[in-house]
């Protein structure tokens, strides 16, 4: 049986039989279990209740060697269904390599009213301030991470010291910023200029990763399309994402749907993401996509590079039990390797809209796995609702009218 005709306890009995979760962790998720009212207190002001989101997983994820079971949290189906889609033709070709680069937050203190000898004065004392920032946070120097880098950039009306800092396996936030309150505090004593701000950067520069799949033609074909003339398509429409930002915006908007997904899975912040991701893309000055595809010795080429700005330790990450179940699902041993995961999962997201842009077209596909959402919207439940996406899926007319004539038929209204 395919793992999407299996019902959810089946799904989660898959789960425990491999070995991704165990029989507590199984039980949770068959009772559905919302975290507890002192979390959801502890994580968000004036707190009524708790907002659910379905919680499934991507298969067929080859990463570096490695086989992956991906948690992903979305409502919308397609998503998943193209992830594991593209991840089964890529596994097929051989997987996934990625390249993940240093992790290093960049934070900012930004001064003002400053003298040339206060600035000559912050620029000659680089060690000492280098030295001071190092020691800020003790416990990050024990885990192999702290203060990596320290330079000045010059403004028309503000001197801003930049910090670069190793966060290990914590997205930092809280870190890099204590580090940056307790430097500038330092500063103050040095200097009669203000301090504006001391605050992270979520511009993830220094976190930029590459991933990469090389597809054979074959795993592209279609029953209308040979895999080199889907290829070819799919080249072309990633080149004109180079020169259209409109299409662009479309095309990266798809890897961020498995990214996202991803994210929220694992407690980690999609809006710093979202923003670190977009501002790379911008970096040319003209908005570009993520991805870049060829056709390079027979086989369809795709290379995913963009900041990953998450952590796998951690605020949410830790405090959330579902968070922590995605990361012992995926097996997590560092940010790195999830770091990795999320790439390959935005690159197989970007493969399979594309291929069906360019081949059968993306209604095709979508509407088909969105007429049960449609069926429950007309108000089916139970067994009607698997009756009605049948019905919805053999007229190809996707409506709310059409469910709900479809429905009171079958309830002999």
């Amino acid at each position: 049986m395919k793992i999407y005709e299996m019902t959810n306890e089946q799904r989660i009995e898959l789960l425990k039989k491999r070995g991704l979760i165990n029989s507590k962790q199984a039980q949770g998720l068959k009772e559905r279990q919302p975290i507890t009212i002192d979390l959801a207190n502890s994580l968000s002001e004036n707190q009524i209740g708790v907002f659910s989101l379905p919680y499934g997983f991507a298969t067929d994820f080859l990463i570096d060697g490695k086989d992956y079971v991906v948690p992903m949290v979305i409502e919308e189906p397609s998503v998943i269904a193209a992830a594991s889609n593209a991840a089964k033709r890529i596994k097929n070709s051989g997987g996934f390599k990625t390249f993940p680069s240093e992790r290093i937050v960049y934070g900012q203190i930004v001064l003002e009213n400053l003298s040339v000898s206060d600035i000559e004065k912050l620029e000659q004392s680089c060690s000492e301030i280098f030295e001071f920032a190092q020691k800020a946070h003790p416990s990050l120097i024990s885990r192999g991470g702290g203060v990596v880098s320290l330079k000045f950039n010059r403004y028309d009306d503000f001197l801003e010291l930049e910090l670069g800092i190793d966060t290990v396996d914590a997205m930092g936030a809280n870190m890099v910023n204590s580090i940056l309150e307790k430097t500038a505090q330092k500063i103050t004593t040095m200097v009669s200029g203000d301090i504006l701000c001391s605050i992270l950067s979520n511009s993830g520069n220094g976190q930029v990763i590459t991933a990469e799949a090389e597809i054979d033609f074959e795993q592209l074909k279609t029953k209308e399309m040979s895999g080199l003339e889907v290829a070819q398509r799919i080249t072309r429409l990633a080149e004109f994402a180079k020169q259209s930002v409109k299409r662009a915006v479309t095309h990266n908007k798809g890897i961020m749907n498995g990214i996202d997904a991803v994210y929220l899975a694992t407690g980690n912040d999609f809006r710093a993401q979202e923003a670190a991701a977009h501002s790379f893309a911008f970096e040319t000055g003209q908005y570009q996509p993520f991805s870049t595809w060829k056709i390079q010795n027979d086989h369809l080429v795709g290379t995913l590079k963009m900041p990953v700005e998450l952590g796998s330790v951690g605020g949410a990450i830790s405090a959330l039990p579902m968070a922590q179940m995605s990361l012992a699902i995926m097996k997590i041993e560092s940010s790195k390797q999830l770091q990795s995961i999320i790439a390959a999962v935005g690159l197989a997201n970007n493969l399979s809209a594309l291929r069906a842009l360019v081949t059968t077209g993306i209604q095709a596909g979508h509407m088909s796995l969105q007429s049960k959402s449609l069926a429950v919207s007309v108000g089916a439940e139970g067994e009607e609702i698997v009756e009605v996406s049948k019905i919805l899926n053999q007229t190809k007319n996707y409506t709310i009218a059409n469910a709900k004539q479809i429905l009171t038929r079958l309830r002999g209204k």
